[in-house]
């Protein structure tokens, strides 16, 4: 959609969501069946107090420098697909380096 109005896309990455939430692998089999025949996924977690509520748990949003994006000839057109891909890789580069960065010191 930004390449169809030229809007520069901006990579970002949230560090320590993980931890926001307990999870479990109880009935992994059924759950698994239930997602590939029903398309319907049933994660099992929780938060604070066996709630939805999360974790009080650090959690930084890292922003990245925005990914230059060129003005289409005719805003609202689909862009080609090869131009997309180019710049998803971009994108994910971008969102590896930022990883990179700043997670050495962080258990993932």
């Amino acid at each position: 959609m930004a390449l169809m109005y030229g809007c520069d896309i901006v990579p970002i990455f949230g560090v320590g969501n993980s931890d926001l939430f307990a999870t479990y692998s109880w009935g992994m089999g059924v759950r698994m069946w239930m997602q590939k025949k029903l398309h319907i996924s049933i994660p099992i977690f929780h938060g604070r107090y066996l709630t939805p509520l999360p974790y009080k748990v650090p959690m930084n949003v890292l922003v990245g420098e925005p990914l230059k994006v060129p003005a289409p000839k005719v805003r609202g057109v689909r862009p080609d697909d090869a131009l997309v891909d180019s710049y998803l890789k971009k994108y994910i580069e971008r969102v590896k380096d930022m990883h990179r960065q700043h997670t050495t010191n962080r258990k993932l």
